[in-house]
Order: structure tokens, then C-alpha cells, then sequence
């Protein structure tokens, strides 16, 4: 029989495409206290990033998911309650993107937001809707264009750097790294439910050691991205613009070439989103069927989309837990067990259901 599992490749390609554009969109408004070594939180993020890929790295790519896992050391009630927990905070987290990127697509296209978050989380239940393989394969194709788009950017935007804007910090501002650094890694935590998915990749040892440059590569491309943002507006005025990144892609281009590359950038990274999306569902979908001891269906993903829509609906609460601490908090928490209980040695008898 064929194996339909995709490689760790694949599953870092998916990632980094979930992972970036929401981290260069949210993080850049998010630094103003780091004023300008704001830039040198993500890196800072990327340390510990290290630590937790060679902490849990070799874990990765194991043949069960961290749900089988949980109900071989805890049982079947106590690895429920522990689902039960990460399912109601995936939810939250799927609400809020969902809301944000309806909510973004609406201030530029002029739309109602409420169809346009029923858009996204539409095609991101399309995305999700013949399983992990073909999402992968779609992701390496949509990676390609947010790759593309990224390097333009850069590209178009290092020649018009003040940098002043971005070398002269002070004690003061360095002393907010450590904070902003929580920040960066809470907002990228996210990433942390592909654990749920680790059925659906294979077993491959020597790929592992390759989760320590990937961690290393995406948070070097979130502080380029924030260099680009500093270094155009200055710390000052970034605290106070909407959607900083985009702002600063607006401006950048040529006469006759590129004058406007911010709906390029705005369009590609819609796949970013729509990725993180149907990443949240799949490992949704996957915890309501080992929570309710069904087989999982493509069903219970839409019912799931259509859950999250009708919350979706009060868009002020939403927008609050975007913009707020609430988000990278509930992300560093979230995020830290799952990896602690995902990277869990049975030799050890960590995390064992006591007899």
C-alpha cells in the first residue's frame, strides 16, 4: 500500500508558510517598548526556539500523535480532560485568526467583514478537506509564492533603511528583549498543534537534527521583516500605525515598476493565513474524534468551521485577544505542553498516570 504520509520536509514547509506572515504582520506593533532593538526580540525568541528543537526534536516526526500518546500515560479520562483543554484553546485560536484575517481583508477590499471571514475559513475547510497529504502538497506550492513575495520585499526595501532607526538602543530598550522575546515565541506557539498531526508524517531520524536551523531560519526571517518595518517608520511611529508591515510594503517599488507591491504582499499572504487556518482545523478535527472516540470524518471539520463562524460574529472580542497579551500568553502555555508531553521518554516515566 502506498504510504500517504508526508515528509518532516513537507511539515516545516507548512509551518514557515502558517508561521510568517502572521509573525511579521502581529509582531512589528507589538515591540513598541523595545523601541529600536525591537528586531532583536525575535532573535532572542529564536534562542529559545533552539533549546526547545533540541529539547523535543528528537521526538519529532514519532509515529503517534500526541493524542494516542496522551491516552497511553493517562488513560482515557484523564487524556480527554487534557484534550478537552487544548481543543477549547485551539478554538479560541482559530476564532481569532479567522476574525483577524476577515477583519484585514475587509479594511482593504472595502467588504463586509462577516463575508469575508466566512470566505476564509470556507476555503481553509477546503484546504483541510481531503486530509494532511494534500494540504502539504498544497502548502509547498503556496510556500513557493510567499517565498517569492518575501524576497522582493526585502529586496525592495533594504535600499531605504535608516539605520539609526534600528542600531541606536539604550539600556532601557535592551531591557525589554527578554519580554518581547516571549512575545515573538507566544505568537509563533501556534505552531505547536502540528504535534496533534505526527501520524501523518514519517519517520525519518536524520531529518530530525534539521529542526534546529529551520527554528533559527524562521525567526532570522521575522526580525528582517521587522528591520524592514523599524527601519522605514522608526520605533515611534510603528507603535502607532495599523498593520505596520503592510504600511511599510506600500511604500516601497519603483516608477514604472512595482509602485504598489502592498496588494501583492496582502494577497500572498492570505495563503499564510488560510494555511494556519486549516492547520488549526486539521489538528481540531483530529482532538474532537479521539475526545468523542469516533473515527474522524471531513464533516466534523465543517461542523467545526461553522462553530467557529457563528462565533466569529462578536468581532470586538476577538479583536481583543489579537491585539492584546492574551494570544502569546495562552500560546506560551499552550504550546509548552504540548511539547513538554509530546517529547515525553517513557523510559523516564515522565508525565506517567501514576498507578
Amino acid at each position: 500500500m502506498r504510504d500517504r504520509r508526508i515528509t518532516q520536509q513537507q511539515l516545516r514547509t507548512l509551518l514557515l508558510l502558517a508561521l510568517l506572515p502572521l509573525a511579521t504582520e502581529l509582531l512589528p506593533g507589538r515591540m513598541e517598548q523595545a523601541g529600536s532593538a525591537a528586531w532583536l526580540c525575535p532573535l532572542a525568541a529564536g534562542g529559545g526556539a533552539v533549546v526547545l528543537a533540541l529539547v523535543c526534536g528528537k521526538d519529532i516526526g514519532a509515529p503517534k500523535d500526541l493524542g494516542l500518546r496522551l491516552r497511553e500515560h493517562w488513560g482515557k479520562a484523564g487524556s480527554r480532560v487534557l484534550m478537552g483543554t487544548f481543543f477549547l484553546w485551539g478554538f479560541v485560536l482559530l476564532t481569532a485568526h479567522a476574525s483577524r484575517v476577515g477583519g484585514r481583508l475587509s479594511d482593504a477590499l472595502g467588504a463586509s467583514p462577516v463575508l469575508l471571514t466566512a470566505a476564509v475559513l470556507l476555503l481553509a475547510g477546503v484546504m483541510a478537506g481531503e486530509g494532511v497529504p494534500a494540504f502539504a502538497r498544497a502548502c509547498e506550492v503556496f510556500a513557493l509564492a510567499v517565498g517569492f513575495g518575501f524576497v522582493l520585499v526585502l529586496l525592495f526595501g533594504v535600499f531605504r533603511l535608516r539605520w539609526d532607526y534600528i542600531l541606536l538602543w539604550g539600556p532601557e530598550e535592551l531591557r525589554q528583549v527578554p519580554g518581547g522575546a516571549l512575545t515573538a515565541l507566544g505568537t509563533l506557539a501556534a505552531g505547536s498543534y502540528a504535534v496533534f498531526l505526527l501520524s501523518d508524517v514519517r519517520e525519518e531520524p536524520k531529518s530530525r537534527q534539521r529542526w534546529t536551523p529551520w527554528a533559527l531560519g524562521i525567526f532570522a526571517l521575522v526580525a528582517a521583516g521587522m528591520v524592514l518595518v523599524l527601519g522605514r517608520f522608526g520605533p515611534a511611529l510603528t507603535a502607532q500605525i495599523d498593520r505596520p508591515f503592510f504600511q511599510m510594503v506600500s511604500g516601497l517599488g519603483f516608477e514604472g515598476a512595482f509602485q504598489r507591491l502592498e496588494q501583492l504582499a496582502s494577497a500572498l499572504w492570505v495563503l499564510g493565513d488560510e494555511a494556519l487556518l486549516a492547520l488549526l482545523l486539521l489538528a481540531l478535527r483530529r482532538l474532537l474524534a479521539q475526545i468523542s472516540g469516533r473515527e474522524e470524518r471531513r464533516r466534523m471539520g465543517w461542523c467545526l468551521l461553522a462553530a467557529v463562524f457563528l462565533c466569529s460574529l462578536v468581532p470586538d472580542v476577538w479583536n481583543g485577544v489579537v491585539d492584546g497579551g492574551v494570544l502569546p500568553l495562552g500560546n506560551l502555555i499552550a504550546g509548552g505542553l504540548i511539547l513538554a508531553l509530546g517529547a515525553q521518554k517513557r523510559k523516564l516515566g515522565i508525565f506517567r498516570k501514576s498507578a
